[in-house]
């Protein structure tokens, strides 16, 4: 339920309010894949066609730490540019502690509560391309029509969290430069919290991606939004794939794909009520080619 611009002070939000969905009963979760030895994360669930996974295998670059709610950071995974961004703009957030090293990062611990409109208490985080900051060069913002393959993977670890949270691509659309509307991909969605829009086809198959999507449109602040979205209780904690796939599959379901660029795309995980301590970001690329 991501979609507004992330600011570095209290003016407009990175996201959006969202109207509170009642907690349904849980579906069953897949089978676990083997875990990473040192963080516990699944092996990461990739297109069979795509080659080897390169997720937690990548060379970080630029590491800190932060209480300051709107620390941001220029980053590096393989020598490739990245931005990272504490990002505490909700009304209702407290206090915050992060750190990173690359595009890997980790709420430490963070206090908050959801705004009067559902808005999260803090967005922590990394992307490429032009969001409300501009990482350095990355290879976006990129025509869609000069793309051969956009692909991306991300791998996080909730470590014993289990609340208000999602775990959200924020991907970025525009023309000429200019922002259009925004494409969403949650890898979870939390009990309590729901995307903006409206709900409007369950269990989707989307080509090279594993496993069944939720889909969500409506606008936000005068721009469309369309969110592809895991069914409560079946998180994703690693997924590479196409983000193109998931664009030709919107535009296959009549839903709007605006614009001709993709601006920037984001990861980050969306609280609303806390405490939080210690949700990580792992690893996570993103490859415009």
């Amino acid at each position: 339920m991501t979609g507004g611009p992330t600011q570095e002070g209290p003016s407009t939000p990175v996201t959006t309010p969202v109207t509170p969905l009642p907690p349904g009963p849980s579906a069953s979760s897949p089978a676990p894949s083997a875990a990473d030895p040192v963080t516990g994360a699944p092996a990461p669930t990739v297109d069979p066609n795509a080659g080897p996974s390169v997720l937690g295998m990548g060379v970080m670059g630029g590491m800190g730490q932060s209480t300051d709610r709107w620390q941001s950071a220029d980053v590096t995974r393989d020598g490739s540019n990245y931005k990272f961004m504490a990002n505490g703009w909700g009304p209702g957030f407290t206090s915050q502690s992060v750190s990173w090293n690359g595009t890997s990062f980790t709420v430490v611990d963070l206090e908050g509560e959801q705004g009067e409109n559902y808005e999260p208490c803090s967005y922590p985080t990394v992307f490429c391309g032009q969001y409300s900051k501009t990482s350095g060069a990355c290879g976006l913002p990129a025509e869609i029509a000069s793309l051969t393959s956009l692909r991306t993977g991300w791998m996080w670890a909730a470590n014993g969290n289990d609340g208000e949270y999602n775990a959200a691509y924020d991907i970025w659309l525009g023309d000429g430069g200019r922002f259009t509307g925004f494409f969403m991909v949650w890898l979870r969605d939390p009990p309590g919290q729901q995307p903006a829009g409206s709900l409007q086809e369950q269990g989707v198959s989307v080509a090279n991606v594993p496993g069944t999507w939720d889909i969500w449109s409506g606008m936000v602040n005068n721009h469309p939004i369309t969110n592809y979205v895991r069914p409560e209780g079946q998180d994703s904690p690693s997924l590479e794939f196409d983000i193109l796939d998931f664009l030709k599959d919107a535009a296959a379901h009549d839903e709007s794909v605006p614009g001709t660029q993709v601006l920037a795309v984001a990861v980050g995980f969306e609280m609303w009520n806390g405490p939080f301590k210690n949700l990580q970001v792992v690893d996570f690329y993103v490859d415009p080619e």
